[in-house]
């Protein structure tokens, strides 16, 4: 009986154990993505509500008397909702209008908005949503602490959802 030659070696031990160790290292790395922590929302959440405080303390203590400033908004709603208007806020009277007149769903032709947002109400729309856990982006202006810009989404994975307001060209007549 002719035997084939084997050579024993002692490296034979050693290679399957280091490809078993390359195989866990290879399967730990790559649970970990998908593993990943996700940020603390409600950390996030936590701050952002500090951050509205400040601003409304910011707002409440160094707001002018007379200012004037352009709303835009976009959500899923009519024209005249959704069309940018020019709000006038003089020794806490309002006046909102729009800056050529915008064609109601019925028709008509308006020149004040019908439902118009002033900064306070942004604020405590900015409130609601945290308080409900919506998701939101916000910028505040650094001067006086008011919301510069304001992303509320309802629903993540629902498209259309959405609300966003846009306070710009924020102009002051006299300052406090």
């Amino acid at each position: 009986m002719i035997r084939k030659y084997q050579p024993k070696t002692r490296y034979e031990l050693t290679t399957h154990v280091a490809v078993v160790l390359s195989l866990l290292i290879l399967f730990v790395s790559v649970s970990y993505f998908f593993f990943i922590a996700k940020p603390d929302e409600r950390a996030r959440q936590m701050e952002m509500a500090a951050t509205l405080k400040v601003s409304q303390e910011a707002w409440a203590s160094q707001h002018p008397i007379r200012f004037r400033y352009v709303v835009d908004r976009a959500c899923d709603c009519p024209a005249e909702v959704s069309t940018r208007y020019i709000v006038t806020e003089r020794t806490g009277q309002r006046e909102a209008e729009f800056p050529i007149p915008v064609e109601s769903s019925a028709g008509i032709l308006i020149t004040i908005p019908p439902d118009p947002v002033w900064i306070e109400d942004i604020f405590g729309k900015i409130e609601a949503a945290l308080d409900r856990g919506i998701a939101i982006e916000v910028r505040y202006n650094p001067r006086y602490g008011f919301p510069e810009n304001v992303i509320i989404r309802q629903d993540e994975n629902a498209p259309g959802t959405f609300e966003q307001y846009e306070i710009r060209d924020f102009e002051v007549f006299d300052a406090r």
